[in-house]
């Protein structure tokens, strides 16, 4: 008899603890498809040259990611409606080498028109 509680207390607990994991990695994986939209994805691939620029241009050593890049911010600098004139402020954090730790992080503040983008801002 204590040979079967012990057998369904070690399924109930194998059982138990395989569910939560189940969940928690579900849970990571929403929160990461809901930051990288394909927008998200697609506005870090078009400033990704104008960021490079800027960055190697102070730091020719390091280099980022646009995987853990994050926007933090985006305004429409003039109001109305086609007025095309944005900041768009973007953090990547830097690296030198691939097995070296992080440099830290970079934010970069652009100015996006019709006319082009330039990096305004240069924060560390």
């Amino acid at each position: 008899m204590k040979l079967k509680l012990i057998f369904i207390f070690a399924i109930i607990l194998t059982f138990g603890l395989t569910v939560q994991n189940q969940v928690f990695a579900e849970t990571n994986t929403s929160a990461i498809e809901k930051k990288h939209t394909d927008i998200y994805d697609a506005f870090l691939a078009l400033l990704n040259p104008y960021a490079e620029e800027a960055i190697r241009k102070k730091y020719p050593e390091r280099s980022y990611a646009l995987w853990n890049a994050e926007i933090l911010e985006v305004t429409r600098k003039t109001g109305g409606y086609s007025q095309y004139d944005f900041n768009v402020k973007v953090k990547y954090d830097t690296y030198t080498g691939p097995f070296n730790p992080p440099e830290g992080f970079v934010t970069l503040t652009f100015n996006v028109t019709i006319e082009g983008v330039t990096v305004t801002e240069f924060k560390e």
